[in-house]
């Protein structure tokens, strides 16, 4: 069996194939992706919208698993996004990660389209009139929370297909933080306000199964050699 083919298993299936991969796991490890599974959440995604540079995009993307945001969905017009591992800390392994240009998948539209698809609201932050402070956003409503690029930030498109824009007050001088700053204070806010509105962090079923499936062969050295 290729590491592709075990997605067409049914659920029965995939636990035996868990549990064959999971004699290639140390204990320490096998605890450390129980809990770690059980911590993750898909109430909110993150959306990063043309990072001019890949060590912010990476940085996000730490970010994103340090709150326990299971799905991070990249849209780069020129070219394949590429990971600074260095930045990331490895953490690409652990998130759902999906990657879309113009190039091979159609216009940024498409992508808009896409992240609107899975019925999660749209949430794009902007420095604009018409946003809402971070405050005054239902955390027990799921939704992909965007982030235009460092200089620009989310372009006009992006901001007219948002069910909402959203902004973090600040006292200062400054209209706007660094975009990692950012990231950090948004998904900290409303991953917090979820869980005080009830929201429980998990997986279902499947989906968690699938994840430690995925953890294990991206840990596991020659993986295919467990399948039976």
């Amino acid at each position: 069996m290729s590491t592709t083919d075990w997605m067409t298993l049914d659920i029965s299936e995939k636990r035996k194939l868990y549990a064959e991969l999971s004699e290639g796991l140390t204990e320490h490890k096998k605890a450390l992706f129980k809990t770690k599974v059980a911590q993750r959440t898909r109430h909110f995604s993150l959306g990063l919208e043309d990072m001019m540079k890949t060590q912010n995009a990476s940085a996000l993307m730490r970010t994103a698993d340090a709150f326990g945001i299971h799905r991070v969905d990249i849209y780069d017009k020129n070219e394949r996004f590429n990971v600074a591992s260095g930045i990331s800390k490895g953490v690409e392994k652990w998130l759902d990660t999906a990657f879309f240009n113009t190039y091979n998948e159609g216009n940024q539209e498409n992508w808009v389209r896409q992240l609107k698809s899975t019925g999660r609201k749209l949430y794009v932050t902007a420095v604009d009139p018409r946003a809402r402070p971070i405050e005054s956003i239902d955390a027990s409503v799921s939704a992909t929370i965007c982030f235009g690029n460092e200089q620009e930030g989310a372009t006009s498109l992006l901001q007219s297909m948002a069910d909402e824009l959203i902004y973090i007050p600040m006292q200062g001088f400054v209209e706007s933080f660094n975009v990692s700053v950012s990231c950090g204070i948004v998904l900290h806010h409303l991953s917090h306000r979820m869980e005080l509105s009830g929201i429980e962090r998990g997986l279902e079923e499947e989906d968690e199964l699938n994840t430690l499936i995925e953890w294990s062969l991206r840990t596991i050295p020659n993986a295919h050699e467990y399948y039976r």
